[in-house]
């Protein structure tokens, strides 16, 4: 078979390499000179603004504990105790629907536990532990259901603290405070470079809710007399927004 080589003009082929660099020539110039971006004048500011209301709300976390040489006595003893407390609780008008089941359990315990914390002299012991969350409406009643529960049968009191039903009026509150106050921090830091504030080019935001907690020591086995004193306190929640403003 006969091969055929087809020869290009050395003439073509050094003027296709001299129109190549002309082009390459002609690109460099123009990527050189794009301009870069500046970048955007702005001021950028964090506003705080927070919002404070009496609680309308009180949570309660009570238990039972009950300790027997056998599980079936212990949770005998336990369910007892708890109805004794359930009925105290709509006694003092609180509703079904306010009283929650938080935690359940039943564990042994071993003859080598302290003495304090044992109830028989058999090897081993079972505790069964029953908690709750009650919702108190009239935190100011708080104290009185306390007594009233401790009375029934509670023997753990394992914290409360005060809160608000419904935060969104006092979310909004602290919102409004916040933009409020990034705005004066923006003017300022505007009246001090010398320049004019544009407008807003983003914002975004942040909360806190700071529950007031009480103190959950309580004096087991107190004589009679006044309820426990608790103190509610206030609730606050506190925002932060972030804010960017364009400088004109």
């Amino acid at each position: 078979m006969t091969r055929v080589r087809t020869r290009i003009p050395y003439f073509l082929l050094f003027g296709l390499l001299a129109a190549l660099a002309l082009i390459a020539s002609g690109c460099a110039p123009a990527l050189a000179q794009t301009p870069e971006k500046s970048p955007a004048r702005a001021i950028t500011v964090i506003g705080q603004g927070t919002a404070s209301v009496s609680p309308d709300l009180a949570l309660a976390n009570l238990g039972v504990e009950t300790l027997a040489p056998t599980v079936a006595e212990a949770v005998a003893q336990n369910s007892a105790r708890m109805a004794a407390i359930m009925a105290k609780l709509k006694a003092l008008n609180i509703p079904d629907k306010d009283v929650q089941t938080s935690g359940f359990s039943i564990n042994s315990v071993d003859a080598g536990m302290p003495k304090a914390m044992a109830e028989s002299p058999s090897s081993t012991q079972y505790r069964v532990s029953n908690m709750v969350q009650v919702r108190v409406r009239q935190p100011e009643q708080l104290g009185a259901v306390l007594d009233g529960v401790v009375e029934a049968g509670v023997n753990q009191v394992y914290g409360v603290n005060f809160t608000v039903e419904d935060a969104h009026a006092l979310q909004s509150q602290a919102r409004e405070k916040a933009v409020a106050d990034a705005q004066a921090r923006a003017a300022a830091l505007a009246k001090l470079a010398g320049v004019k504030l544009g407008q807003v080019t983003a914002i975004s935001e942040s909360s806190t809710n700071a529950p007031v907690f009480a103190d959950a020591a309580y004096a087991f086995g107190k004589g009679a007399g006044a309820s426990t004193p608790l103190s509610p306190g206030e609730v606050q929640i506190t925002y932060q927004v972030q804010v960017t403003y364009a400088i004109e």
